[in-house]
């Protein structure tokens, strides 16, 4: 078992008051949440975003990527790092003249901003 440092972004959207609106991706956070809790990860280190009413950060395309970008900023060798997302996902088209059709795939923050595939992947790659 790693001795190093758990720690966690947990993003939920509902996307209330717009067409695109879930019932229980926040529901989905706090269990989540809970979940972890018990498998050691400290409160102070789990960074939770949810477009609940009144919460504190919301959970926008650029919030989501800052969460992630401090935590691994924070990060040091021996780390567990997790990432967890419910809400809506999307494929988005990859146009490339002369490359054959290609579709990237994007979580779909509670401003419509998409966080794609790509940036996950080099976030990852990076660390």
């Amino acid at each position: 078992m790693s001795k190093g440092t758990k720690r966690a972004v947990l993003v939920g959207c509902n996307y209330p008051m717009t067409q695109f609106r879930l019932h229980g991706c926040i529901n989905d956070v706090r269990a989540i949440r809970g979940v972890i809790l018990n498998f050691g990860f400290k409160k102070s280190d789990v960074n939770v975003l949810t477009d609940s009413p009144g919460a504190p950060v919301l959970p926008t395309g650029a919030n989501i990527k800052d969460a992630l970008n401090r935590m691994m900023n924070k990060a040091k060798a021996g780390d567990i790092l997790f990432f967890y997302f419910s809400g809506h996902g999307t494929r988005i088209p990859i146009f490339q003249p002369g490359q054959p059709f290609r579709q990237d795939e994007a979580i779909v923050a509670c401003d419509l901003n998409l966080v794609t595939g790509r940036f996950l992947f080099e976030f990852i790659y990076l660390f």
